[in-house]
């Protein structure tokens, strides 16, 4: 089989056996008997590739253009099925394949087309989803976004209002405020402040915080 496409007149168009992973069914095309591309079965349909069917080189690239881009999407879409990715991610994703870069923006350009990529629902969906499983503070999420490709932006639109920070921050500390009882105040203290710090928490939500959950332990004593 030769390893650059070329044209000519199809003698034959195969199906290939078993379509590979993330892909479309695909089939084989040959020019006088000749292996001279593969491509996606739907785009062969639509093109009406058949025996006798005269391809010119402006019409092969125009074909290997389609399908290639058609590979992209498939191969990004099936990135998103896991979960919602940045336009980052599904770019550094593509690239790492080794498609092209002008098929990989003409594949971001179709997905937020088709609302298949917004990186505004992806960090609000990330802010959301820490909070729910594993609070961390602002600061923490500001440069997990920034990581993900997230402009300034929509990192500060996504980011939680002080009132859900301290929530977090609580949420954060209730299930291991005890490991750090019996310690000296100051110590205690100190031990806290230096773990919500790491979790990319403030000083100030991290004392109410603390003052917060103190009075709850207080409240509750017999």
């Amino acid at each position: 089989m030769s390893k650059e496409p070329f044209a000519g007149t199809i003698s034959s168009v195969v199906a290939q056996p078993k379509a590979r992973r993330h892909l479309e069914t695909r089939v084989n095309v040959f020019i006088d008997d000749k292996f001279s591309f593969a491509l996606a079965v739907e785009l062969a349909i639509d093109l009406g590739l058949r025996p006798g069917f005269v391809v010119s080189p402006q019409l092969l690239d125009e074909m290997l253009r389609r399908d290639g881009d058609a590979r992209a999407y498939a191969r990004a879409l099936n990135y998103i099925s896991y979960r919602v990715r940045s336009a980052k991610e599904i770019r550094d994703k593509l690239a790492k394949d080794e498609f092209p870069e002008a098929v990989i923006v003409r594949v971001l350009e179709k997905l937020q087309k088709n609302g298949e990529l917004n990186d505004e629902n992806f960090a609000a969906l990330w802010v959301e989803s820490r909070t729910h499983s594993r609070p961390k503070g602002a600061r923490a999420l500001q440069q997990e976004l920034r990581l993900k490709g997230i402009d300034r932006e929509t990192i500060a639109q996504s980011l939680p209002d002080d009132e859900q920070e301290l929530f977090n921050c609580i949420e954060a500390l209730r299930p291991n405020l005890r490991k750090w009882n019996g310690l000296e105040s100051r110590e205690r203290q100190n031990k806290v402040f230096a773990w919500l710090q790491r979790r990319g928490f403030g000083f100030s939500v991290a004392r109410n915080a603390l003052r917060t959950l103190d009075e709850e332990d207080e409240s509750n004593e017999p």
